[in-house]
């Protein structure tokens, strides 16, 4: 029997796979461009998924691994996301059993309390929610550029399948 732990990393993977094929050789005007005065480009919506992993992690006790912030290329971009998923998918790992998946955390600043379990499935579902309008923004600038659907097709799958066992 599968644990809750390896079906919470299964899904969060599922999920962050497809999200590096969106960076996978944009240029650095279309990660760059913004749609309109404003709005979120491709470049800014990865910026604010990596931010909100690294509020994440400080409301789950966890002192992200970097903090650092900054526009740059596609390839620095993905790398922060990688440093910091790779955390998360650590500190799940380090849960000893399902009951820890679930215990409550207290934030790095001692205010609230989260659960690990819930928070990465919150992330997945996040960089899911934003896959989309990244995906759309990219092929409003490159109708060429092939959209990861056989990776987002298979998140949903991992999920249902998760949620209907």
């Amino acid at each position: 029997m599968r644990t809750r732990i390896a079906h919470t990393i299964e899904i969060f993977e599922a999920a962050r796979k497809p999200l590096f094929t969106v960076l996978d050789g944009i240029s650095r005007e279309d990660l760059d461009w913004q749609p309109a005065h404003g709005m979120r480009g491709i470049g800014k919506i990865f910026r604010h998924v990596y931010r909100v992993d690294v509020w994440f992690l400080k409301r789950l006790g966890i002192t992200p691994a970097i903090e650092k912030d900054a526009p740059g290329p596609a390839e620095e971009i993905a790398e922060r996301m990688r440093t910091i998923q790779e955390q998360i998918i650590s500190e799940v790992n380090a849960c000893e059993s399902d009951a820890d998946l679930a215990a409550d955390r207290t934030s790095v600043d001692g205010k609230t309390t989260s659960r690990m379990g819930e928070t990465v499935i919150h992330i997945a579902q996040h960089y899911l929610y934003h896959l989309a309008q990244m995906t759309y923004l990219r092929r409003m600038r490159d109708r060429d550029w092939s959209a990861p659907l056989d990776e987002w097709e298979a998140a949903t799958h991992i999920i249902g399948d998760r949620i209907l066992e």
